[in-house]
């Protein structure tokens, strides 16, 4: 089924995406990592979504052809999500986040459980405790555009992506291209995350998914294991020889794993849980 590139415009500004699997009868919100944007991380794995879910896979402001967000705030950022749904009519979608995305897609679940029935980390997830340091140097013009840069060209040197990914026949020049065409994106994102609080909320209180591939050595399985415990009922599976991007190093085992764990769920029976009731059945 058609992956299919998208405008809409959300609270003034545009925002890109990619869309599939229209008709289905579970949507799924994919949320990409700093290394590319929205069709490099899920534009592979797309068609064998889209015979099962229904896709929104959103460039993040600043990424893609979505405009970046006016004010640098996590905050700003939840707001910005929940916009792109209700401009869409989307009442409620799991959120499936890679990497950095990973995180996103946690405090997302954390503070919107109406609009987010369940989520799905992939080799990422972990609130970050940054020293002091780096959030005043953050502060300082120029000086904090020139550390972040570096940060994010460091993150897409060979050396680093071999350390993360498992299956190097990814790292096509097309994957590079793109990579480094999102890397103004990723060190915006980087800073918003560091300068700003994050928000209050940051443990989902729905059903949680940590896909984690085994051979990433910069996401280790001790951080897999850190998120897990910090997140009540979440499920942890290990995939085998792969790194950091499940989707792209084992789609057949990706997606299997997303749609083995949305079919056995249901809400959880204590009245002190908040969250979306069941998913809608499968249709048929």
């Amino acid at each position: 089924m058609a992956f299919e590139a998208k405008t809409v415009v959300v609270d003034g500004l545009t925002v890109s995406y990619w869309e599939g699997g229209q008709g289905n009868g579970r949507t799924l919100l994919l949320i990409h990592g700093g290394l590319g944007d929205a069709s490099l991380h899920w534009g592979p794995v797309a068609p064998l979504l889209t015979e099962e879910f229904h896709i929104l896979a959103p460039d993040l402001p600043g990424f893609g052809g979505s405009q970046p967000l006016a004010v640098r705030r996590t905050n700003a950022l939840m707001h910005w999500l929940t916009s792109f749904l209700n401009a869409l009519g989307i009442e409620q979608a799991v959120v499936v986040g890679n990497s950095l995305g990973g995180l996103i897609a946690r405090l997302f679940a954390a503070n919107s459980p109406q609009l987010v029935p369940a989520v799905i980390l992939l080799n990422g997830g972990a609130v970050p405790d940054f020293p002091p340091m780096m959030r005043l140097l953050e502060r300082v013009p120029g000086l904090s555009h020139l550390l972040f840069s570096q940060i994010t060209r460091a993150s897409l040197n060979p050396t680093s992506l071999r350390a993360m990914l498992r299956v190097e026949n990814i790292l096509t020049d097309d994957f590079m291209r793109g990579a480094r065409a999102a890397a103004p994106g990723f060190s915006r994102l980087l800073r918003m995350i560091v300068a700003s609080p994050l928000p209050q909320q940051q443990t989902p209180l729905v059903p949680t998914l940590i896909l984690w591939g085994t051979n990433d050595q910069v996401a280790t399985l001790a951080g897999a294991e850190s998120i897990k415990n910090s997140i009540p009922g979440a499920v942890l599976t290990e995939i085998a020889d792969c790194g950091h991007m499940p989707q792209l190093e084992t789609p057949d085992v990706f997606v299997w794993q997303v749609s083995n764990f949305l079919q056995k769920l249901s809400r959880p029976q204590r009245d002190d849980l908040p969250g979306a009731g069941m998913l809608p059945p499968y249709p048929g």
